[in-house]
């Protein structure tokens, strides 16, 4: 009587095989993944401060884009008309939403009605990976965001 199937000296090689390729291949996998965050974190904040210039001069009043640093990291956009105070939108947690770090050199960039900085200085945005992928953004003097 003749079966067809495998020894068990194949299975352990073929199963040894897929644990190296997938040992050799996660961390490549994992940097690809980071990197795509950090890419990711990068256009949402150029996003929230294109809001807040926007916001300024649909609404004609004071907007301003604020960051916070570290591992919580948020971001969020609020505007001011007559003494009142409102967020546009949500506020967006950059840490649990993409596992990056913040690291900016002010903690907000106020825009005047016609959309420029009333700040008059630059402000830099640094951006971490879990894995340790960088990259940064540049809000210059005028409130234009510039990327690095």
């Amino acid at each position: 009587m003749r079966r067809s199937g495998f020894t068990l000296i194949e299975m352990i090689t073929v199963v040894a095989l897929i644990g190296m390729m997938v040992l050799i291949g996660f961390p490549k996998i994992r940097r690809a993944l980071d990197k795509t965050n950090v890419r990711a974190t990068r256009d949402a904040l150029s996003t929230q401060a294109a809001i807040a210039r926007a916001v300024a001069v649909q609404r004609g009043c004071r907007s301003v884009l604020h960051v916070t640093s570290g591992s919580a990291a948020t971001v969020w956009v609020t505007t001011q008309c007559r003494a009142k105070v409102d967020t546009v939108g949500a506020v967006d947690n950059m840490s649990k939403r993409f596992s990056v770090s913040l690291a900016a050199t002010r903690d907000s960039v106020q825009y005047d009605p016609r959309g420029l900085s009333l700040d008059n200085a630059v402000t830099v945005v640094r951006i971490t990976g879990a894995a340790g992928n960088r990259d940064s953004i540049v809000i210059n003097s005028i409130g234009k965001v510039m990327r690095q």
